[in-house]
């Protein structure tokens, strides 16, 4: 007797007549990482386009430098100078340094210049400089048009042009205490 064999249904679901192919697991595939590729490819595009260069031109040099700056950290220490800096925010995009300056004996030194960096912490671009003016002995400031944020504040003391004491800090400037 001749047997038939025919589909079974499972559980009760019928079958849709689409069926899984070769060609169409290629296509699945093919769009898959067609957009992976589309999406890495435009995210490489704007991250060459917006790269601006390395923070620092000369890494290398400065690592071999380190001893010469610890040295001169010893050397600034040993002056026992006191020098404070304050900034205060006049107006949005307006801002103030006061840096004073006493030696040992709590007196201001004498022919000293006083020169300011304000470093944006990812554009060099950015970078402001100033030179402070003696308002009196021991005493300099300055005005700068800088943008709210994060910045890096250099301040580096020269006296009869040798530099004499550097400090390096962390700022954060906001419009909320701006003085009206």
């Amino acid at each position: 007797m001749p047997t038939t064999l025919t589909k079974a249904k499972s559980s009760g679901q019928e079958m849709t007549g689409k069926e899984l192919t070769g060609r169409k697991v290629l296509l699945i595939l093919l769009a898959f990482f067609g957009v992976v590729f589309a999406a890495n490819g435009i995210m490489a595009r704007y991250a060459v386009q917006t790269f601006r260069g390395l923070a620092n031109d000369s890494a290398y040099s400065e690592g071999l430098a380190y001893d010469k700056d610890i040295k001169a950290a010893h050397d600034q220490d040993a002056l026992g100078w006191k020098v404070n800096g304050a900034l205060t925010r006049l107006a949005p995009g307006h801002s103030r340094i006061v840096v004073t300056q006493l030696d040992r004996d709590q007196k201001p030194s004498e022919n000293i210049s006083v020169n300011v960096l304000f470093e944006h912490p990812v554009d060099r671009v950015r970078d402001k400089t100033l030179a402070l003016t003696m308002e009196k002995p021991g005493v300099y400031s300055g005005e700068i048009e800088i943008e709210r944020g994060q910045w890096g504040l250099e301040l580096q003391l020269t006296q009869n042009g040798q530099p004499i004491f550097h400090s390096q800090n962390r700022v954060q400037i906001s419009d909320a205490n701006a003085v009206k």
